[in-house]
Formats: structure tokens, C-alpha cells, sequence
């Protein structure tokens, strides 16, 4: 008798965790690309697929959705461990992505940035967003209204953090409460291979930014630890930030097609258009190593060109050149002396 699908999932989705040993954000990654694809098959059972459709899917992943040769194999991969989980347990006689002629190139490509303009525009609109939903705020307004307001914080907090400290976005959503000291302005990063770090927010704005977060956080329920919730008081997930960056993007007006990533992108490249030393950009966006950070030699060649001009009359991302005596005039990240 077949599995359903649908099942079939629950079931992986559980084995992830307490079976395979995965981590908590590849078993959510699992978890999103099934969903998706189970939405698309609109099949009953686990043995109904077959090479065919998989094909489909991958066509419409490229041709309609337009997804990056990176995130179509990773979609790809994820279907492979799925079939192969319920194939090496005798469910179904073969793995259907095993028939597939998949070779996609693994494409390289230059980190893209924001420019100084775009930048504005972005850090602008989420403080409009915050000041525009306060103004609604008034008894009897609604729950709707003080939820999109609090959201509206959260998301400023986001985004300041992703660009004052240059982490990854699947960083930021693993941040836990006990990683967040606001008083010492530091957040404990736990970065991909064990290599955590502790990274200081020097930024006046952006500690404000996650302050004022903190006073709605901290009267969530539940039992979850992460820092950042979504509105069910859970974890919030890669994709919730995904997804929230690109309404901020559009909003904005900014055309390009830019990820959250972007910010990470932005401020390496800000750190090594002002002589900062590439060992130490390495050692604050936690790569294992220097040839992975030397990709942003492409981006800026001339280390002490001023490539983004002051952004606010309050000069809080004066990219002035940065000297390792006095960090604390900028806001840019900087390693924390303690362990």
C-alpha cells in the first residue's frame, strides 16, 4: 500500500530531527522546498511520482519562478534525501531524482551590493513603515493595526542588525535571547562549523532599532528562545525574512532585485573600501577561509575609494577610513576582545 504524500512528509520531516540528526535550519530548509513541491505535484501517493514530473517541476522552478541555478539544486537535493530516505526502507523501489540528467554548473558570481542611494532608500522606508503604523495606534484601533506595528519594529531591528554586523540571514534567525546582550551592545553569532563569534553593534540607531524590539519581545508567551518571533511566538524562519525583505525592497522602490543578503555583501565590501585588513573582515563574517573573502577584491579594487558617501545628516554610516584604534566612530562591525 502506497504512503501518501503528504504523509510521507510528516514522516521525513520527523525523521530529520530525531532520526538523521539533521540541524534545526536544514530540517526547516527540508521543510519549505517539500511544501513547495508537494503543492505543485497535486498527487495522492509517494509512488505516483516519477521522473517525469520531477522534470516538470524543476522547468517550472527555472522558467516560470526564474530561481538561481544555486536554489534549483538545492530544491533538487532536497527531493534526492526525500526519495532516498523512503527507497533505502523499501517504500519505493528506486529514487526518481536518481534517473534525472541534473548537472547544473554551480554558477559563480560577484557579490552584489546596495549602492549609497538604495541603501537610503531601504533603512528610510522601515523607519516610515514604524512611524506610520505608531500614528494609527489608538484605543480601539485593533489587534490587526498593533500587529502590523510590532512587525514593523521587528523588521527595522532585522535589517539594521543584518547590515550593522554583516551576519548571515540564517544566523540572525538561529540568534537565541541569551545571544542578545543590548546593554554591552554585543550578539553571539553562531556561524556554520561551529565557528561562533561575538560581534559588537556599535551603531547608536541600531541598537535603538533592537531595544524598542526587545520591550515587544519580551512580553511574548511560549516557551520558544529564539531573539526574532514571527506572530505565532515561534522561531522565525530564513524564508519569513526572505520574503519580509523583499515587500521592504519594493516598497522602497528599489528595482534591482536584491536578497537580505545584500547587506552582508554591502558592509564587507564598505570594511574593505576602508583598508580594513581582509583577515579581519574573514574573521567577522565567520569564514573558515580568506580565499572565500577575497571575493570582494572583485567588488572593490581600490580598498580606499569612498564607494558610499554619507547617507544621513546624522553621519551614522560616515565611511571615513577606519583605523583599528578607533572603531567606535563608525558603524561597522568589530570583532569583541572577549572570547
Amino acid at each position: 500500500m502506497t504512503i501518501q504524500l503528504v504523509v510521507a512528509v510528516e514522516q521525513f520531516q520527523t525523521a530529520c530531527r530525531s532520526e538523521l540528526g539533521l540541524s534545526d535550519k536544514t530540517a526547516r530548509a527540508y521543510s519549505y522546498d517539500l511544501a513547495q513541491f508537494v503543492d505543485f505535484v497535486h498527487v495522492e501517493g509517494l509512488s505516483d511520482i516519477d521522473v517525469s514530473r520531477i522534470r516538470e517541476y524543476i522547468e517550472d522552478l527555472e522558467s516560470r519562478q526564474e530561481l538561481k541555478p544555486t536554489t534549483v539544486r538545492r530544491k533538487v537535493m532536497t527531493l534526492k534525501a526525500f526519495f532516498g530516505y523512503f527507497r533505502d526502507r523499501g517504500a519505493i523501489p528506486a529514487n526518481p531524482v536518481d534517473e534525472l540528467d541534473f548537472r547544473q554548473p554551480v554558477q559563480k558570481t560577484q557579490p552584489r551590493i546596495l549602492n549609497s542611494g538604495d541603501l537610503v532608500r531601504l533603512l528610510q522606508c522601515v523607519d516610515g513603515e514604524v512611524q506610520r503604523y505608531a500614528e494609527m495606534l489608538r484605543p480601539g484601533c485593533g489587534r490587526r493595526i498593533r500587529l502590523f506595528h510590532d512587525n514593523a519594529i521587528r523588521d527595522r531591528a532585522i535589517i539594521e542588525l543584518l547590515f550593522a554586523t554583516a551576519m548571515r540571514i540564517g544566523e540572525l534567525t538561529e540568534l537565541d535571547v541569551e545571544d542578545v546582550d543590548l546593554d554591552m551592545g554585543v550578539v553571539h553569532v553562531k556561524g556554520k562549523g561551529n565557528r561562533d563569534r561575538h560581534l559588537v553593534v556599535s551603531g547608536e540607531k541600531t541598537l535603538a532599532a533592537m531595544r524598542e524590539y526587545w520591550k515587544i519581545r519580551r512580553l511574548a508567551n511560549g516557551a520558544c528562545p529564539a531573539f526574532f518571533l514571527n506572530r505565532f511566538h515561534g522561531r522565525l524562519s530564513i524564508f519569513a525574512v526572505e520574503n519580509m525583505f523583499e515587500r521592504v525592497r519594493k516598497a522602497a522602490g528599489i528595482r534591482r532585485r536584491v536578497t537580505p543578503h545584500a547587506l552582508r555583501h554591502t558592509m564587507a565590501t564598505m570594511l574593505l573600501n576602508n583598508g580594513v585588513a581582509m583577515e579581519r573582515i574573514r574573521d567577522i563574517l565567520g569564514h573558515s577561509s580568506l580565499v572565500t573573502t577575497q571575493a570582494y577584491d572583485e567588488v572593490a579594487p581600490r580598498r580606499q575609494k569612498k564607494v558610499l558617501e554619507l547617507l544621513n545628516g546624522e553621519k551614522r554610516l560616515d565611511v571615513g577610513v577606519l583605523g583599528e584604534d578607533e572603531p567606535e566612530n563608525l558603524a561597522l562591525p568589530v570583532l569583541a576582545s572577549h572570547p
